[in-house]
């Protein structure tokens, strides 16, 4: 199974809300939230999802900004809209119309963002750096209120060794002044991203959103701030992202975005859950059986972690562009 950790410096890196406005209420999620100006690849792709979306046409009038490319799936309801970006792009709200023929049906105001200063001189972490790493939820709990959150399905239990067990982003800021007195020059919390799944996921490892930190660790504006926070003391951070699979209860789960999205997406031939074999050496053997490596990469870590199907061209781009 290919298990990639995204490890990027988040600087001054801001995870940001969406705000855009709808002309019609056929358009349900856009993704990623926001994108910035000045970035070093041009181009961004964007998921749009709502009720037969692929239908529609999508058009753009910006200075600097054009639509590229535009991907339909198996699916009706998603409409993948690749946007390139000249240099002198500036930031701004970008008007992206949905035209049925001649008609615009619908407009997305989507947030073009400019990038903080210096932000594309950021230093990443090398053999030089102290990296401390912290499983945010066995930390430090600076919040109780936030320890169990009504909409999320797993409330707050210490006495479960597997459950959630209250700490969150308030602790790691309190945690910063003694990090940096024991030298510490990076820090890498596991994925702060919101895991909404029954049971066995304070790790952060079953992703059901990827742009939302989980409530019971903070906000958005809360992660924005204890990097800015860390920074300040000299104190780099990583931001932890799995690409190779999702939680189960991910919104994409109620109406996969393709047929191929995920791998062994109904099981086996006998409809048998489909696990990885663990057996890394595939990867390297170049006489490892084809059937072995196939386990090993696209089989599911466990039944609650689908397992993501990189060849999905689409699929694999919104991994990049998150």
């Amino acid at each position: 199974m290919r298990k990639f950790l995204g490890l990027q410096i988040c600087g001054l890196l801001a995870i940001y809300g969406l705000s855009f406005g709808l002309h019609a209420a056929s358009v349900q999620r856009v993704e990623p939230l926001n994108w910035w100006v000045g970035m070093q690849h041009p181009t961004v792709e964007l998921m749009l999802y709502g009720d037969k979306l692929a239908e529609l046409t999508p058009k753009l009038s910006y200075p600097g900004v054009s639509i590229s490319a535009v991907q339909r799936t198996d699916n009706p309801n998603y409409l993948f809209v690749e946007l390139t970006l000249s240099a002198d792009a500036a930031a701004g709200t970008l008007p992206l119309q949905l035209w049925r023929g001649a008609q615009a049906v619908q407009q997305v105001d989507y947030p073009l963002l400019a990038r903080s200063d210096g932000s594309a001189k950021r230093q990443g972490f090398s053999p030089a750096d102290a990296i401390y790493l912290i499983t945010p939820d066995r930390f430090v709990n600076g919040d109780p209120s936030n320890d169990s959150v009504p909409e999320m399905l797993e409330q707050a239990n210490r006495l479960d060794d597997n459950g959630r067990h209250g700490g969150d982003l308030a602790g790691m800021l309190q945690a910063l002044p003694y990090l940096q007195q024991l030298g510490i020059t990076a820090v890498w919390p596991t994925p702060l991203t919101e895991n909404n799944q029954a049971a066995y996921s304070y790790h952060g490892y079953s992703a059901t959103d990827f742009y939302r930190v989980d409530p019971r660790f903070g906000s958005n504006a809360q992660f924005r701030d204890f990097v800015t926070a860390a920074n300040r003391l000299g104190i780099k951070v990583i931001q932890d992202i799995i690409v190779n699979h999702i939680g189960s209860n991910h919104w994409w789960l109620q109406d996969l975005p393709a047929k191929d999205w995920l791998n062994f997406p109904k099981g086996d031939a006998n409809g048998n859950f489909v696990p990885t074999n663990h057996n890394r050496s595939t990867i390297q053997d170049p006489y490892a059986a084809d059937v072995d490596r196939e386990l090993f990469t696209d089989g599911w870590f466990v039944d609650t972690m689908p397992d993501l199907n990189q060849r999905n061209p689409s699929c694999t781009t919104k991994y990049l562009k998150i």
